[in-house]
């Protein structure tokens, strides 16, 4: 009891089908427009299967940025050609915090008690170079810690703290899965016991109103 799944969502998408065969991307003109203003490596076959993942386009150069249909603002929709089959693309899962809950609730059933699932995807993070795992598909937990009305050290009581645990697990899984040529998908996180088995992704996400960047 206690286990904590972690997996990638690289697995996921490659399982599910959330893939795309670069022959059969054709490029829009929107598409090479913006790849004219990229580095080489990011291709307009790239770029087009980014669009196309996009609810938004919040910046087009140096680096396209964009909210995905999830709701996560990240770069290129967070399509990567990283760890995917040769000639073609990864994409985010379709609904990850569905699939954690699947995982969760087969895995669940068979031990006997409640096991949580984390899918994670490695992202970068407003004014902090390097990128760090995060959660992006959350079950059989509350992805948050509530320590408001809790006392620190000197006895003040803490009128906001909120912490998010979910991406503080997926970051330090991502020590033993690595993003390489690891081949460590899923990594098993040893004791933390949740305090609520209910919870999803989705609440981590800012709504727009709470936008502080822009």
């Amino acid at each position: 009891k206690g286990d904590i799944v972690v997996v990638s969502h690289s697995i996921v998408s490659i399982v599910e089908g959330s893939l795309y065969t670069l022959s059969e991307v054709a490029p829009t003109e929107k598409a090479n427009e913006i790849a004219s203003k990229q580095n080489e490596e990011h291709t307009a076959q790239r770029i087009e299967v980014a669009l196309r993942e996009a609810s938004e386009v919040i910046r087009e150069e140096p680096i396209l940025i964009t909210r995905t249909h999830h709701g996560m603002v990240t770069d290129f929709s967070g399509v990567d050609e990283s760890n995917a089959p040769d000639g073609q693309l990864i994409v985010l899962p379709r609904d990850p915090d569905a699939t954690a809950r699947r995982i969760s609730e087969n895995i669940s059933k068979k031990a006997g008690f409640n096991i949580s699932v984390i899918i994670t995807d490695t992202q970068g993070r407003p004014w902090r170079r390097g990128a760090v795992n995060l959660a992006i598909g959350v079950a059989g937990m509350s992805p948050f810690v509530k320590n408001e009305g809790r006392k620190d050290i000197y006895e003040k009581v803490l009128r906001s703290s909120l912490v998010c645990v979910a991406d503080e697990i997926a970051a330090s899984a991502e020590l033993v899965m690595g993003q390489a040529d690891e081949k460590v998908p899923i990594a098993i996180v040893r004791g933390i016991t949740p305090n609520d088995t209910s919870g999803s992704a989705h609440e981590i996400l800012r709504e727009e109103s709470e936008n502080l960047f822009q």
